[in-house]
């Protein structure tokens, strides 16, 4: 099952870390990964995730929450 993360009123409601997620990529890909921390663009006044792939490294990217797909 998949969903996006839910927004409330002042932001996320629930904690993205430790989640699992996925994001679309170039060429039909899609990345995999566990969010291991969040930071706050404080100009744009969006979340970004900080994602690591199952074997350790860094995703290529720091991708908006809004923008990912969480599996569950």
């Amino acid at each position: 099952m998949e969903r996006k993360f839910k927004y409330g009123k002042f932001g996320l409601t629930e904690n993205p870390v430790g989640k699992y997620v996925a994001l679309p990529w170039k060429d039909g890909r899609t990345l995999l990964g566990e969010v291991v921390s969040t930071s706050y663009n404080d100009v744009r006044g969006t979340l970004h995730l900080n994602v690591r792939h199952f074997c350790g490294d860094a995703w290529p990217v720091s991708p908006v929450a809004s923008a990912v797909t969480i599996l569950e």
